[in-house]
């Protein structure tokens, strides 16, 4: 019963990583060569750098791809220091906007996500837009479907006591907490899927506040680790 469950948990956790990425990926597609430019223009001031860190965290599904464009505006000296801090400031908000909008029960419209995907982007043709759109609605579906899966195999999982003693035996630890959602997330190249994954367990009542509270500094931590090759990797 355990490793089955063991087993449902981590397919559950692949099929959100990937939703994540081909959402990711088609908005980087669709728009990737303006988003640098809109991100440079949005600097005037520390408000309207925060309300870009903030809509382009929620459009990349991704606080990570956020700090690496950043990260390189920085460094050109596009983007001053206060600025930098603004945009990422938006950026944590965003990702908290993003998992509060998945907490909810919306399940069900994955099927609708799929079909209207498949259909863009099988109608597509030559339209590289158009595609990317419709690999962004695919995407959209596989969160929600994987957001359902871990729910559906954490809920009935309190039959496995081998599960929960393992968990909670990982979990003990705030440093090691840090340290393990830290790796995920630098893994995983996105805070927002280890959230989502913290934000599952903790609603099962699989780890306590406190560790959960652990997880969540480590996905941020996580965040600030990947190189500026990574943001390349990711649109592949």
């Amino acid at each position: 019963m355990g490793s089955i469950v063991l087993l449902d948990l981590m397919g559950g956790v692949a099929l959100l990583l990937w939703g994540l990425h081909m959402v990711l990926t088609g908005v980087l597609r669709a728009f990737g060569p303006d988003l640098r430019r809109i991100l440079g223009k949005a600097i005037s001031n520390r408000f309207t750098a925060f309300g870009a860190g903030l809509g382009l965290t929620a459009l990349l599904q991704s606080s990570t791809a956020t700090g690496l464009m950043t990260a390189s505006l920085a460094a050109d000296g596009t983007v001053s220091l206060v600025s930098a801090l603004a945009i990422m400031l938006g950026a944590n908000v965003g990702t908290t906007l993003i998992v509060q909008f998945l907490s909810f029960d919306i399940s069900a419209a994955a099927p609708v996500m799929f079909v209207v995907g498949l259909i863009t982007f099988r109608l597509g043709g030559s339209s590289s837009l158009i595609k990317a759109l419709g690999r962004i609605a695919i995407g959209l579906g596989l969160i929600l479907l994987a957001l359902h899966i871990l729910l559906d195999t954490l809920a009935p999982a309190e039959q496995a006591p081998a599960v929960r003693a393992l968990l909670a035996s990982i979990t003990n630890d705030p440093v090691l907490c840090i340290v393990i959602a830290t790796a995920l997330t630098w893994a995983a190249h996105s805070s927002v899927a280890v959230v989502l994954l913290v934000m599952s367990l903790a609603f099962s009542q699989f780890v306590t506040p406190e560790a959960a509270l652990a997880l969540v500094l480590g996905a941020n931590l996580g965040s600030a680790c990947p190189s500026s090759d990574d943001l390349r990797q990711m649109a592949v």
